[in-house]
């Protein structure tokens, strides 16, 4: 509690001496104001009674009331608190008379002038899209669907802190650019100017002012007032509420929690007298799973119309599904098919506001400048993580996925759990690993719990070289799809045994400049990719374990999905033919790369496999022609695309601090 501090000396109480002195000061609106009457008094026997002036309230220091037409004795009463609960609109609108009266009856009077002021700062504390008055949880953040505490969306082309890119320019606040920005109010401060001396200023800490910008009234020029260069802001227009607008630059990271506090505060002569203060949490990026509805499909249309009848096959599954394809022009990508790899479409999230975020990975190859030149605006955000060290494949975004919502041992992920791909030393030689700053990066979102699995067996690295989810009417809501070389034998060796060992798979296609058919007996006589697939079965079931344990999944949750690898030269796997578990998932709309395996009764037989075990669930089999130009390339359907979805229906805010995994 602030304590008005009177100067006294004793020669305010001899006869000589005036009997009435004046003082002026400030009362904070709402906020006690402690005076010591002890150190005033001509005697500690002194009597005292008070006059009171405009909207002004005395209380003793037990919180009782006092009338100001009361006497009573010092002893009584050495301490008063005063309260004003209203604003004043001109100078020393409100005044205290302390009258003593000493043993003989000689009076002495200190009259106190004062001005009342407003210090309140206001953001949307109970996350309701509405900026209420003075919420009395508004400068702290709990969560949960009964918590509190504002939000604020990043709404910036690139992060200030964790990018190369120069500092952020003060340029002028555009009025089509506030869609994803916060607010926060200066509530009328009571007159202008103030009384001498007394400023109001807001201000943050230099790490915080890193993170965010604040910007003056949107009437206005919109520049910036707190920023990376400036942490403290003098607010001039003090007879009247004022509207900020707050532009977050940085999401959560390993060095910062996503906390930000905004503080407003009244200075005398630069000391501090009183603070107000608002609490936002950075809304974190996330993933939407395959379980989710698509919006809209990216794809590059290469410049030699490579693979132009893939974009017309692909378009009418996209269209069963009710989302739209767009085909990216050679200028966004100069011919650079992998899609998936360079960037991954997730979103942030306020009180009413939704926002699409790409996260740009370090691939930077020719689809690089397709995410700021193509997708960037009012409704597409931005983020990147870079790093010092070098990129490796693994640090593209088909290494990445997440899986739908889930519960692990009683502990439940409505938004799912991220999972990326990593190494095992003691199987790899040349290990590699996803850069640390974007493990990070991943953890520190809290959300959707990331964890890692082993793909750094395979040539290129990615996970979705063997896994993906698709929707299921069962009570996960999904199954987990493995890519499976103990299923693909399986049927080659159904085929052998039913006479049709010459059948051929590949047929057609051409591969290394060469005819690509190979039959059955050949697939099974060719004992060192037996040896090698064994290997690459191994792998794949350490890594359905850890799934199974990490998703909280059963056997009957996971339908193993026929596919070969080979050695890829250097030690690692690519796959045999095309790979159909990496697929997209369009609701029950699955766009699977046609695998080209063994035709009986003109039925290809991995095709039959997969619409046994997915179409009972519901699910649409598209089988399309990806050979040219991406499984000869290295990857298949869902590398080449990348797919916008509807976020979830939860708010990530209405969740509680339980359902995080630590980090």
């Amino acid at each position: 509690m602030r304590e008005i501090q009177i100067e006294t000396s004793p020669e305010v109480y001899s006869r000589s001496q005036k009997e009435s002195r004046e003082y002026e000061d400030v009362l904070v609106v709402g906020q006690p104001t402690q005076i010591s009457l002890a150190h005033l008094a001509p005697s500690e026997d002194a009597i005292i009674s008070f006059k009171v002036q405009g909207e002004l309230e005395i209380y003793s220091h037990t919180n009782q009331l006092i009338e100001p037409q009361i006497s009573v004795p010092l002893k009584q009463l050495p301490t008063i608190i005063l309260l004003a609960r209203t604003f004043s609109d001109r100078l020393n609108d409100r005044s205290l008379t302390v009258i003593f009266q000493d043993e003989t009856g000689h009076q002495y009077q200190i009259q106190l002038k004062l001005t009342c002021l407003r210090i309140c700062l206001d953001a949307d504390a109970d996350r309701d899209g509405i900026i209420e008055e003075n919420n009395p949880h508004k400068g702290e953040w709990k969560w949960g669907i009964n918590g509190h505490g504002a939000i604020l969306c990043v709404k910036t082309d690139r992060d200030i802190v964790h990018s190369s890119s120069s500092p952020y320019d003060e340029k002028p606040l555009q009025i089509s650019n506030i869609s994803g920005l916060s607010f926060i109010i200066v509530r009328h401060v009571g007159l202008k100017p103030l009384p001498i001396g007394y400023e109001v200023n807001l201000s943050v800490d230099p790490n915080i002012a890193q993170r965010i910008c604040i910007y003056d009234e949107l009437d206005a020029a919109g520049y910036e007032l707190i920023g990376a260069k400036k942490t403290t802001a003098k607010i001039r227009e003090t007879d009247r509420d004022i509207l900020l607008a707050i532009r977050g630059l940085s999401y959560p990271d390993v060095d910062f929690d996503g906390l930000v506090e905004i503080t407003l505060n009244l200075t005398k002569d630069k000391e501090n007298i009183y603070s107000d203060r608002v609490v936002f949490r950075v809304a974190p990026w996330m993933m939407t799973p395959n379980t989710l509805a698509p919006i809209t499909v990216f794809v590059s249309r290469l410049s030699k119309g490579d693979n132009e009848e893939f974009i017309e096959e692909l378009r009418k599954v996209v269209g069963k599904a009710n989302a739209q394809l767009d085909p990216v022009p050679f200028e966004f990508h100069k011919d650079d098919p992998w899609m998936r790899d360079e960037i991954e479409i997730g979103y942030t999230q306020a009180p009413g506001k939704y926002l699409h975020v790409v996260l740009d990975s370090p691939r930077d190859r020719g689809l690089d400048r397709f995410a700021k030149r193509k997708l960037l605006g009012s409704d597409f955000g931005y983020v990147i993580r870079k790093s010092r060290y070098s990129v490796t494949k693994l640090d593209s975004f088909g290494n990445l996925e997440v899986s739908p919502p889930v519960t692990v041992k009683g502990v439940n992920y409505p938004f799912g759990r991220l999972i990326f791909g990593g190494t095992r030393p003691d199987i790899i030689q040349n290990p590699r690993r996803k850069l640390k700053v974007l493990r990070d990066f991943f953890f520190a979102q809290k959300i959707q719990a990331p964890f890692e699995i082993f793909s750094d067996w395979l040539s290129v690295g990615h996970i979705d070289e063997f896994m993906t989810f698709v929707p299921a009417p069962n009570s996960l809501g999904f199954k987990m799809l493995l890519a499976s070389p103990d299923k693909c034998y399986t049927i080659l060796h159904r085929l052998q045994n039913e006479g049709h060992s010459q059948a051929l798979l590949r047929q057609g296609k051409q591969l290394y400049k060469k005819p690509a058919d190979i039959s059955v007996a050949e697939v099974l006589n060719n004992e060192e990719l037996a040896r090698q697939n064994q290997s690459y079965q191994e792998h794949i079931n350490w890594n359905r374990e850890v799934l199974k344990q990490e998703l909280g999944l059963a056997e009957e949750d996971i339908i193993d999905i026929p596919a070969l690898f080979q050695d890829d030269g250097d030690g690692r796997a690519e796959t045999f033919f095309p790979n159909m578990v990496n697929m997209i998932v369009l609701q029950q709309h699955l766009a699977i790369p046609k695998p080209f395996g063994p035709q009986i009764n003109n039925q290809c037989q991995f095709e039959a496999d997969v619409r046994a075990v997915l179409e009972p669930l519901g699910l649409v089999c598209h089988f399309i022609d990806d050979w040219d130009p991406y499984f000869r390339g290295g990857g298949e359907i869902h590398c080449g695309t990348n797919t916008s979805r509807q976020p979830f229906a939860q708010k990530w805010w209405e969740i509680e601090p339980k359902f995080f995994n630590p980090s």
